[in-house]
């Protein structure tokens, strides 16, 4: 099912109502690029067209929107996982993911049910879109050592990483390949602010040609030459402990990422 089907246009009307867009809090330093180019996805400099072709998209009425209020709701139109990877610091529990009046929180605490000390939540909708802006309302954790997550998952084989935050200021942005012999295609980019002091809009703008990066709809990178990313995706939120976002604290439990809005506006 597509989520232009998934929720009424009250409960769509509702959660727009609930969302204005906000200003970047500090301006982004310019864009590393870690990862070479693919025949399947090549990085390329933002460009003014981007920026008006993102806030395009804002000023319409989203498919989708959710302010992941109820936990009724949630449980339907999200699928929470378990896992517990070994190349984690934490495992993955169903009764990390809440719903709550201010949000969905993704929270970290103590456990003794898995393989690492610590777990965290993770969850996957279950409806799919193609192409469109998707755009979360993010606050993450205010520790080291948490990796932030929202991405998509393409039937395609590819998966667009959205937004991988780390405390206090490291935003990751990236596109696999995970067929045999696919790699990647991503940059690192810096903000001169403390991003989980507040919460801020993260978000793809996804063409049959380009991916654009955005945070609060300022443009922070692009990726070009996307045409084989042409089937459905679903969507993503988790948080994991791992050395790759920096120093574990020895009690990471009660810093939780948190989300306001989720908004899926269609292609235009």
């Amino acid at each position: 099912m597509r989520l232009s089907r998934l929720l009424g246009f009250a409960a769509v009307g509702l959660a727009f109502a609930l969302w204005s867009p906000r200003p970047m809090a500090a301006p982004m330093g310019p864009a590393t690029w870690g990862n070479p180019n693919q025949s399947w996805g090549t990085c390329r400099p933002v460009a003014a067209a981007d920026r008006a072709l993102v806030a395009q998209y804002r000023s319409h009425r989203p498919i989708f929107a959710t302010d992941f209020a109820n936990a009724g709701v949630l449980r339907s139109q999200w699928t929470l996982q378990t896992d517990d990877r070994s190349d984690l610091k934490s495992c993955r529990l169903p009764a990390n993911v809440v719903a709550a009046p201010g949000g969905l929180q993704l929270r970290t605490t103590a456990t003794s049910a898995c393989h690492a000390r610590w777990a965290t939540g993770s969850m996957i909708s279950t409806t799919k879109q193609l192409y469109g802006l998707f755009e979360a309302s993010i606050q993450t954790a205010d520790i080291t050592g948490l990796n932030n997550a929202f991405w998509l998952v393409s039937d395609a084989g590819y998966e667009i990483d959205i937004v991988e935050a780390h405390y206090p200021n490291d935003v990751h942005t990236t596109l696999h390949d995970w067929h045999p012999g696919g790699g990647a295609v991503g940059c690192d980019s810096k903000c001169a602010c403390n991003l989980a002091a507040g919460f801020h809009d993260y978000g793809v703008l996804w063409t049959p040609t380009d991916l654009i990066f955005e945070i609060d709809g300022e443009p922070v990178a692009a990726i070009t030459g996307v045409a084989g990313i042409n089937q459905a995706a679903d969507i993503r939120f988790a948080t994991a402990l791992g050395d790759v976002a920096g120093k574990i604290p020895d009690n990471p439990a009660g810093h939780q990422m948190a989300v306001r809005t989720l908004r899926v506006f269609a292609k235009q």
